[in-house]
């Protein structure tokens, strides 16, 4: 098992202890999907610290994603303002901003593992990645991103390219599933 297997397996067990924690403690199963961000950004960061000397802008480019997920979140930047801060910043369209950035830059990620990628089912599956990704987006449905991730998450494990990063779509579609289930779920 390599040390990024390692890692992305650490982050899944941490959501899943979590969560069954609670179900134990409360009787419901809730993944701590406010953290999300947080994982992503932690993780992408020490894979690219582990393969500094392989592609480095695979690498930066879910770093950068990361940064922008988490700066899209109002539990970050609840740290810095107050309430009543938080309020007349929450209004504005910071947040926003960094989350279509977090969107372009994820989007511009599943291109490049399509234009690698040529040909056979794992591009088919690329292009549905791509199709219900910005649909997704746009629909604000998480069952589409949830089909975009899962379709990116089969076509990189068909034909892995840019590795050890393929590794983070499977991240990205267990971030999304434990978001999607703990409203499912709860609701």
């Amino acid at each position: 098992m390599t040390s990024e297997v390692r890692t992305l397996f650490l982050g899944i067990l941490t959501l899943v202890v979590y969560a069954v924690s609670f179900f134990i403690s409360d009787g419901s199963l809730i993944f701590p999907f406010p953290l999300n961000e947080f994982i992503f950004l932690a993780i992408s960061i020490q894979f690219l610290y582990s393969n500094w000397t392989e592609n480095r802008l695979a690498g930066f480019l879910p770093v950068i994603a990361g940064i922008c997920w988490v700066l899209s979140t109002q539990f970050f930047w609840s740290f810095f303002h107050t309430q009543e801060q938080m309020l007349e910043f929450m209004d504005g369209l910071t947040t926003d901003y960094f989350l279509i950035a977090f969107y372009a830059l994820i989007l511009i990620g599943g291109i490049a593992t399509m234009i690698k990628q040529r040909s056979g089912i794992a591009l088919v599956l690329t292009g549905v990645f791509a199709i219900a990704f910005v649909t997704g987006v746009i629909l604000n449905d998480s069952l589409l991103l949830l089909l975009g991730y899962g379709s990116m998450l089969a076509s990189t494990q068909i034909k892995k390219v840019y590795a050890p990063y393929h590794l983070l779509w499977i991240l990205l579609f267990v971030l999304k599933l434990t978001e999607w289930l703990t409203f499912f779920l709860n609701s």
